[in-house]
């Protein structure tokens, strides 16, 4: 991984995000096959009224951040739900405590899933990331 040069984070090599992209295309196909709904971040301009499903989003900073990330959005009302709570300060509110518990266990199901057919994917355990999925490798 490279560090940090004059002009900020540097990013992975042509042919790394070369080798993701493909990936992402792969993972988006398998899932969507799944019966998943799957689009890429940054698909729906409005993510206040962007439908639920899985995302995909390409991380090409060449850090411990970087690379291929999924990661699954409730349904709008849901979202917006939890961020007046947030807001309020109701941390113990049914609603976060239940986006909490799906979050959890979609993405252990992504996983689950992804694994069966044939790829390496782990639980995020990053703070800026939670509850994402990192794809590492697709399957032979």
């Amino acid at each position: 991984m490279n560090e940090e040069n004059e002009f900020g984070p540097r990013s992975l090599d042509a042919n790394e995000i070369n080798r993701l992209r493909q990936l992402a295309t792969a993972v988006k196909a398998d899932l969507s096959r799944s019966g998943l709904v799957v689009r890429d971040a940054g698909e729906e301009p409005d993510r206040r009224t962007a439908p639920g499903g899985l995302e995909i989003d390409l991380d090409q900073v060449d850090d411990e951040a970087g690379g291929l990330w999924l990661t699954w959005e409730l349904h709008p009302a849901v979202r917006q739900s939890v961020r007046e709570a947030v807001q309020q300060g109701r941390t113990g509110d049914p609603v976060i405590q239940a986006s909490v518990a799906v979050h959890e266990r979609t993405a252990e199901a992504i996983v689950c899933m992804l694994n069966a057919v044939g790829y390496e994917a782990e639980q995020s355990d990053a703070s800026h990331r939670p509850f994402a999925v990192r794809v590492l490798t697709g399957p032979c």
